[in-house]
């Protein structure tokens, strides 16, 4: 399994949650710790994590985590070599390049758009 990010709006008088722009990132479920570590955040699997601009800064805290004590998070590390480190850094990085690039072509949506694991 996998955390698969998209963005979401939710249609206005309904339940609902539509996709918009084009978020890409994914990586394996098990770099899970050191996706909770980095960021501090629960990282809920196939829901709703709340606004994205409220999530992308604590993945960009979690990206300059990474980079300066990478180290000790090696630890958790899957035995099975399935995710790694440098793993969850590029897949931040994604997040953080699709989520500018969103707000740079829906500028309108910046505040709505919510953040989702798939």
């Amino acid at each position: 399994m996998s955390y698969d990010i998209s963005f979401k709006v939710k249609v206005d008088g309904t339940d609902t949650y539509v996709p918009v722009g084009a978020c890409n990132a994914n990586i394996t479920w098990n770099v899970g710790e050191i996706i909770r570590r980095s960021t501090g955040l629960e990282w809920k699997n196939e829901a709703n994590n709340g606004l994205c601009k409220d999530v992308v800064p604590f993945i960009a805290k979690g990206i300059e985590e990474l980079l300066r004590n990478g180290e000790k998070y090696k630890q958790y590390e899957p035995k099975n070599g399935w995710g790694s480190v440098a793993g969850v850094i590029e897949f931040f990085t994604d997040i953080i390049v699709d989520w500018n690039d969103f707000v740079a072509e829906h500028e309108d949506l910046k505040d709505v758009a919510t953040f989702w694991i798939d």
